[in-house]
């Protein structure tokens, strides 16, 4: 296996936390909706999809939960105040990951992060102190197109090679928490693999770790 020029990493899930800190169950009971009923209300793909692909803004999918959620629940007029608290949750670093990522940054390696995300990334990733971790955001809100669908590698591998000139997708390797992002990747012709915990996964660490 070839040397890889650059590493990329997924973001939610591999680079950031949403768990720490999360408000949904506090949010979920006061609002008596059942345990996952957040998540599972917020991420539907009707209203997530336009979000990833960058068709509208985290504003604009934030006040669409809301009204769903506020034809869902006896108390409606509770929805905001409550939902101000998840608007507020940016999640939190994953130190494991992080410190993989400034070893290979010290070591001379590319690094970049990969995220099916919202217009609000590059903000987020400022708040939480990663945005020197990455030479650049892959971001499917600015490509129009989400993960796994192959358009989304070659658009993010584009990316890439408009930094550091040509590259065969051999010569990119990726990690994220999900298995059809990595089964995609690996069909484009990245080298992947499934994300584990740093203290899990020595075998799979790349280079400079």
């Amino acid at each position: 296996m070839t040397e890889p020029v650059a590493y990329v990493f997924d973001l939610d899930g591999v680079v950031r936390d949403f768990a720490p800190g999360s408000p949904d169950v506090l949010i979920e009971a006061a609002l008596g909706l059942p345990a996952g009923g957040l998540f599972g209300l917020a991420f539907r793909p009707a209203l997530i999809e336009p979000t990833i692909t960058g068709r509208q803004t985290f504003e604009q999918w934030y006040d669409a939960v809301c009204l769903a959620l506020e034809r869902a629940v006896p108390q409606p007029a509770r929805v905001r105040e409550h939902m101000e608290r998840w608007r507020a949750h940016r999640g939190s670093p994953v130190d494991e990951t992080v410190e993989r990522i400034r070893a290979l940054r010290d070591a001379g390696h590319h690094t970049y992060v990969f995220t099916n995300g919202t217009d609000l990334i590059p903000e987020e990733l400022e708040l939480l102190g990663l945005t020197d971790l990455f030479d650049r955001v892959l971001n499917s809100a600015d490509f129009g197109v989400a993960k796994p669908d192959p358009a989304a590698f070659a658009a993010a591998h584009r990316a890439i090679e408009e930094e550091l000139g040509p590259l065969e997708p051999g010569a990119i390797w990726f990690t994220d928490d999900r298995a059809d992002n990595v089964a995609a990747a690996v069909e484009f012709g990245w080298q992947a693999v499934l994300f584990e915990p740093a203290t899990h996964a020595r075998d799979e660490a790349p280079e400079g770790h």
